[in-house]
């Protein structure tokens, strides 16, 4: 009954979305943007040599070499050059319900939410962040300008680095996803079982016939449902991998805040390659077709695969006994933990809006052109 209810608030506010859309954003475009994922797959390699170089020179620069600082550095020259290369992949968004000045939007409020709240608590990270790359390289910024240029760097980290994160996952989803279909219809008619099978949790007892794809299909011009899940699920990810840090009596005695949020932000970086491929694979409704009376959708074993690492819960519980065991103060603990739960939930639904409004339905289309 709980679940039917939520299902029901789901339903009607996803009409209420689709009825502000039609006042306010028309109707959905076609996707006509042109595919990226060839330019994105021959030079991603590059880009990561790029982040290398800029993290080197950035350390060298400031001469400072504890392991605390080197990792900072590492994720803030990756966050930030995602950004970077987040503009022209803007330029060339699969077109989607909202525009890309409806994101822009969207961006700016996630923006002035973090600076209003990192005002009044003394923490504007991203301004002291940008500060520092633009102090590497011989710019010192002081006064209404350090304020404006910290705004607008944190607003583009805000907005094209989920672009561009997302534009690379999909990227890699939109080539390989086809392949392991393929390897498994393959498998199938082979008689055998592949790493696929096994990543998929598909059971032992089971003979796989073939492989086939029955989309799913929303009748509303925003899938706010998908988008709900994605936010809710990279923010559950996001809290358990980063409450090691938060809760850690090393970490907490070794590094500063400052360095656990940078970390923090390049692991709200990584966890959508995690979370968005058993989403595309529930978009397009793969399952394996056998002798059972019903199929089995690999969505569901691709998610269990990725979940059964909530059993570390138990893990972060008794880390959390030990750092108050060890004299660690609760409220430290306790203060680092929710200082650090707004950015990873504004950068969760950045990354949900981004890839349900842009991707879902260029993902799907492409993947399915290429298996059928």
């Amino acid at each position: 009954m709980k679940k039917d209810r939520v299902l029901n608030a789901v339903e009607n506010a996803s009409s209420r979305v689709d009825a502000a859309i039609d006042r306010h954003a028309g109707e959905p475009r076609v996707q006509t943007a042109p595919d990226n994922s060839g330019v994105i797959l021959r030079f991603f390699p590059y880009f990561v040599l790029v982040c290398i170089g800029l993290w080197i020179f950035v350390t060298i620069h400031n001469a400072s070499y504890s392991v605390p600082k080197l990792v900072e550095t590492l994720c803030l020259s990756f966050t930030f050059c995602f950004a970077i290369i987040g503009v022209p992949l803007a330029l060339r968004l699969p077109k989607g319900v909202l525009s890309s000045w409806h994101l822009l939007a969207f961006a700016m409020v996630v923006t002035c939410i973090l600076w209003i709240l990192g005002s009044l608590y003394g923490n504007l990270y991203f301004s002291y962040a940008i500060g520092e790359i633009l102090s590497a390289i011989g710019i010192e910024l002081t006064g209404w300008t350090e304020i404006i240029v910290g705004f607008l760097g944190t607003l583009a980290v805000m907005l094209f680095t989920p672009i561009a994160v997302v534009s690379v996952i999909s990227a890699y989803l939109c080539r390989y996803i086809p392949s392991v279909i393929h390897g498994m219809n393959r498998n199938a008619k082979e008689g055998r079982r592949g790493k696929a099978e096994k990543f998929f949790m598909v059971p032992d007892v089971l003979d796989v016939k073939e492989v086939v794809l029955d989309p799913e299909v929303t009748a509303h011009k925003f899938d706010l449902r998908g988008f709900l899940e994605i936010a809710l699920y990279l923010f559950a990810l996001g809290m358990l991998i980063s409450s090691y840090l938060f809760v850690n009596p090393y970490f907490l005695e070794e590094m500063s805040w400052k360095t656990m949020l940078a970390i923090m932000m390049m692991l709200a970086m990584f966890t959508p390659a995690l979370m968005l491929p058993w989403q595309i694979f529930r978009n397009i409704g793969a399952k394996v077709r056998t002798d059972a009376p019903r199929d089995y959708y690999l969505w569901k074993g691709a998610k269990n695969r990725l979940f059964t690492t909530f059993f570390a819960l138990g893990a972060f519980m008794m880390m959390f006994i030990l750092s108050l065991y060890l004299g660690t103060d609760v409220f430290r603990i306790i203060a680092n933990y929710v200082s650090f739960l707004l950015p990873l939930a504004m950068t969760s639904v950045m990354y949900a809006l981004v890839y349900t409004n842009n991707f879902t339905d260029h993902d799907r289309m492409s993947i399915i052109g290429k298996v059928r």
